[in-house]
Parts: C-alpha cells; sequence; structure tokens
C-alpha cells in the first residue's frame, strides 16, 4: 500500500512540475510580448519626435527663407524699373510718394509658398511659349481650373502608385523623407 502512495506522489509531483513549466513558458510568452510592446513604443516616440524636430527644422528654414526674400521691383516690360504707381486716396486723387512708401511699409505683405509660386511660373512660362495654344485652348484651361487641387496627401498616394520611393516624393514635394514615409505608412 505505501508503495502505491509513493507511486501516486510521484505522478502527482511530476504533474505538478509539468504545470509549473507550463506557467512558466507562458509567463516568459507575456514577457517577451511586453518587451516587443515597449520596443514599439520607443520606436514610435522617436519617429515621431524625429517627424516634429524635422517639422521645427522646416518650418525655422521657411521662416528664415521668407524673412530672406527681396521686395519686388516693377519692369516695364523693356527690362527698365519703374517708380511704385501712386495708390489713390479715398477722395480718388494720388498719393505723393512719401506717402505710398509709407503705406507699404504699414500694410502686412502677403507671401506665397515657393513651391507655389514655382508652379505658377512654370505654367505662365509653358503658356507664353505657345500663344496661339493658349487662346485656343481657353474653354479647358477654365475647366482645369474649376478641378479642386490634389491635396499634399492625395499626391503623394498618387505618387507612390506610380512607383517612386518616399525619397524622391519628399524632394519633389520639397517636404521631408520622415513625413512622407509617414504619410505612406498611414495609407496603407
Amino acid at each position: 500500500m505505501t508503495t502505491i502512495l509513493i507511486v501516486v506522489l510521484f505522478v502527482l509531483q511530476l504533474l505538478s512540475f509539468y504545470f509549473i513549466i507550463i506557467l512558466n513558458t507562458k509567463l516568459a510568452k507575456f514577457k517577451d510580448l511586453e518587451k516587443k510592446q515597449e520596443r514599439l513604443m520607443r520606436e514610435m516616440d522617436d519617429s515621431i519626435s524625429l517627424y516634429l524636430t524635422e517639422m521645427k527644422d522646416e518650418n525655422n528654414r521657411l521662416i528664415q527663407a521668407l524673412q530672406v526674400v527681396p521686395k519686388p521691383e516693377r519692369t516695364n516690360g523693356t527690362g527698365q524699373h519703374q517708380k511704385p504707381l501712386p495708390v489713390q486716396k479715398d477722395q480718388g486723387q494720388p498719393l505723393t510718394q512719401a506717402e505710398s512708401v509709407q503705406k507699404d511699409v504699414s500694410e502686412p505683405r502677403i507671401l506665397m509658398p515657393k513651391n507655389i509660386v514655382a508652379n505658377a511660373y512654370s505654367r505662365q512660362q509653358q503658356g507664353a511659349g505657345t500663344p496661339m495654344q493658349a487662346t485656343a485652348s481657353t474653354p479647358v484651361a477654365v475647366q482645369k481650373e474649376e478641378q479642386k487641387p490634389l491635396t499634399l496627401e492625395q499626391q503623394i498616394v498618387q505618387m507612390a502608385k506610380q512607383g517612386k520611393t518616399a525619397e524622391e516624393i519628399a524632394k519633389k514635394l520639397q517636404k521631408g523623407k520622415t513625413e512622407i514615409e509617414l504619410l505612406l505608412k498611414f495609407h496603407s
């Protein structure tokens, strides 16, 4: 009888060791999962902080570029500079030169982003090369202007579908590579 009892105790001890091993492996898997989650959180924090730092740098560069932009001078088409046209007063009398300069200084200047100006300039240059086409396609041009321009995200997704890399898209749109990668990750 004692031998049966010893055998039963031995089997129970083996079963308890088996369950302890199973619990230990589950605990190890849980700890591994926890470590992976912490690593992913750190990577996300790093990428977001890198993105924010890059955005801050780009904003600072933009502010510096906008502060350095010289005020454009007007030309009369022959390359000779003209005096600024006097602004009309409320009574319909032209302002003197001093009053117009003072008014220019007191009013805030409206600045356009460089990429919008560059696009408009390139469209103007393309249209200036073929004046006959510009007059012939005026209704088409009006229809194109009525279409809404693509948003930045739509442009990025469209370029990615065309097979361009994030770096190529960033260069073309004058944006940060990290910003493009994040937007592509959100849209994939």
